[in-house]
């Protein structure tokens, strides 16, 4: 089968691999028909987020049985599925206080960055670790759970109320997934800010943004603005802290590497809290049921697909330029994804 493999950063191609077989009775085969295409993804590739060599990338995923265990009870061959990619054993001293998203087998087995992803024809897990797809829901939203319950996560340890004043700092999939979950929790008014004018252009022309939700090209701090601050761009502490109320909350999300000053004295001294997140903790259901109720308009996000052969295509349309080896704000897609078959 072919597979979009990582070899070094700013190396990546498409490889013959061979097809995994059941070798346990709990092991599904998944014939994958979606992979959205991750900031992680694009980490990898720039040399921000270290992989394995040699792996197959990719993780956000949807797709169909095709062969499974004799243990295997929860679905049939033919079954519509959605992968959680992120493992946990669920005996290591973290996965027992609760934080399966910290596994201490993740290193080794992170599926697209230590095990091979998905971003390939058939991927093999367990049958803890799929969900049913809806018939009406397409496997290019099927894929968007892996993302959406990391976001999900997020707003738990958040502890939202409805009339935070808020800003979403990064308009990407990862914005706007937290401005559909925030919604959910009965936040109606915010605003989203995004450095790319195009992203801007795109996000406006898909009518993506409702109620009293804006968008601004440019953060400019001022004292005491809001109450919650969702940072996915990783780079905008110093300026979050400047705008955050007393007692505001500001979550990290973002994965690319850069260093910054705080001082913290004020985060004691104004109750601030700094609450980082990663990956799926207990939400992933959650997301799955959102995305099979059909209400989150996802469709409006997802822009662009394409197949294994225009891989490199795709991320240039995320500012992930393959050829110059360079990462920038030409975005002309929100989301895309790749179309396996």
């Amino acid at each position: 089968m072919q597979a979009i493999v990582y070899n070094n950063p700013w190396e990546i191609s498409i490889q013959e691999k061979e097809e995994p077989s059941i070798i346990l009775p709990d092991e599904v085969i998944v014939e994958v028909r979606a992979t959205g295409i991750c900031g992680t993804d694009l980490s990898i590739i720039s040399g921000e987020y270290m992989a394995r060599p040699q792996v197959i990338i990719g993780h956000e995923s949807a797709g169909v049985i095709v062969d499974k265990g004799a243990a295997v009870d929860n679905c049939q061959i033919g079954d519509r599925v959605i992968i959680d990619p992120t493992y946990y054993c669920g005996y290591c001293d973290n996965c027992r206080k609760g934080l399966r998203n910290h596994c201490l087998l993740k290193s080794s087995t992170e599926a697209g960055v230590s095990i091979d992803g998905t971003f390939t024809r058939y991927f093999k897990t367990t049958q803890r670790f799929i969900y049913p797809l809806a018939d009406a829901i397409p496997y290019e939203q099927g894929a968007m759970s892996e993302p959406l319950s990391c976001v999900l996560t997020a707003v738990k340890k958040l502890q939202v109320t409805p009339f935070m004043r808020t800003a979403i700092l990064g308009g990407g999939p990862i914005g706007l997934l937290f401005y559909l979950a925030l919604k959910q929790y009965g936040i109606r008014e915010g605003v989203i800010y995004e450095a790319s004018g195009q992203r801007m252009q795109l996000i406006e022309k898909n009518d993506v943004l409702t109620d009293r939700w804006t968008m601004s090209p440019s953060f400019v701090p001022q004292k005491n603005q809001y109450d919650l601050i969702i940072d996915t761009t990783a780079s905008l502490l110093e300026k979050s802290i400047q705008a955050i109320a007393d007692g505001g909350k500001i979550s990290l999300m973002g994965l690319r590497n850069n260093l910054q000053t705080i001082n913290p004295r004020e985060i004691a001294d104004r109750s601030i809290s700094i609450i980082g997140s990663i990956d799926s903790q207990d939400t992933f259901r959650h997301a799955v049921d959102l995305i099979n109720s059909g209400q989150l308009e996802l469709q409006k996000i997802i822009t662009n697909e394409y197949d294994l052969h225009h891989f490199d295509a795709a991320v240039k349309d995320l500012g992930c330029d393959l050829t110059t080896r360079q990462r920038s704000n030409n975005i002309s897609s929100l989301k895309s994804v790749i179309r396996i078959s």
